[in-house]
């Protein structure tokens, strides 16, 4: 493969990488906003029916 050869080769790699870097990029923003709209569905959730409080602790049983 001469260098003309492996340049036409290293060009089509670059345009074929930049869409499919394009493409990901647009999937990234719908994850980001779906993963967007159930937090605010679970935050939705939460106000009708507030989770019950788990009673804690800050002190840790002594084993004998």
């Amino acid at each position: 493969m001469d260098t003309t050869e492996l340049r036409k080769n290293f060009e089509e790699q670059l345009a074929s990488t930049d869409k499919q870097i394009a493409e990901l990029e647009v999937q990234l923003a719908k994850a980001r906003e779906y993963k967007l709209k159930l937090s605010g569905g679970l935050e939705t959730l939460d106000l009708i029916n507030p989770p019950e409080e788990k009673e804690t602790t800050d002190e840790e049983p002594v084993a004998e």
